[in-house]
């Protein structure tokens, strides 16, 4: 497990042994803890920071220890050149040739050591760069620690004040001020009864003389219809013609 692994999980560890105490007494607790953890993992960042300086330190000393190999092995092969004429214009003077030979095994062995030292530069470079982009995945770490600090204040403050909030409501449910709002929408639904029974009662009434209208109609015309039937007969009986009968 990562530092921010175990970072994490401590944060977690302090509100879980704080528990009640830490979650319900106030913004600032939430504040000092996340506090407390960003100066760790600042304090941890400085560790890291002042152990790459040294690495990037010993792949400086390691790069300039190579060039000055380089000097060293030019200005040996200028001496090797100066050798080599001086061992043709006078071959008998062995001294030529032993200093030549020095030249070349000193060349040797400097070529060997920065084949060597190479090899150590790579891996210097490489574990300076590793560490450098874990310090930017720490800092970035860092910035989303305090940002998350900020973030849970302000969560714990709107739950707070939704939590304040509700209790509020919920006491205004069961004060004297609820038993009269209820009292006066029970007013309200009994009138609301009685005017839609009014109402139907207008209504019952309408209908009732549509009825008792249609009934009188109807003796009328049934009187008229027998007055006619009377008269028919009557007509009948003096000798009335069909015809004239049909018209009169």
């Amino acid at each position: 497990m990562g530092f921010f692994g175990k970072l994490w999980a401590r944060i977690r560890g302090v509100f879980i042994q704080a528990g009640d105490d830490v979650v319900s007494s106030s913004p600032e607790a939430i504040r000092s803890t996340y506090a407390a953890a960003i100066d760790e993992a600042k304090r941890r960042y400085k560790d890291m920071e002042r152990a790459v300086a040294l690495l990037a330190n010993e792949r400086e000393k390691t790069e300039t220890a190579i060039k000055n190999m380089e000097t060293d092995k030019s200005e040996l092969q200028r001496r090797l050149e100066g050798a080599l004429s001086a061992a043709e214009s006078n071959p008998g003077d062995s001294t030529h040739r032993e200093a030549g030979i020095r030249y070349l095994a000193r060349i040797k062995e400097i070529e060997h050591r920065q084949a060597t030292i190479a090899a150590d530069l790579d891996a210097q470079k490489g574990k300076v760069e590793e560490y450098k982009s874990r310090l930017r995945s720490f800092s970035d770490e860092i910035e989303k620690l305090k940002k998350e600090q900020g973030q849970m204040v302000a969560e714990f403050v709107s739950n707070q004040q939704l939590i304040q909030l509700e209790d509020r409501l919920r006491g205004l449910g069961e004060s004297a001020l609820d038993e009269s709002v209820v009292a006066i929408r029970d007013r309200v639904a009994n009138m609301r009864a009685q005017a839609k029974i009014a109402a139907e009662m207008r209504g019952a009434t309408v209908v009732n003389q549509d009825v008792e209208y249609e009934r009188i109609g109807a003796e009328k015309e049934a009187a008229s219809r027998f007055d006619e039937l009377l008269k028919s007969r009557a007509a009948t009986k003096a000798g009335v013609p069909e015809k004239e009968r049909d018209l009169g």
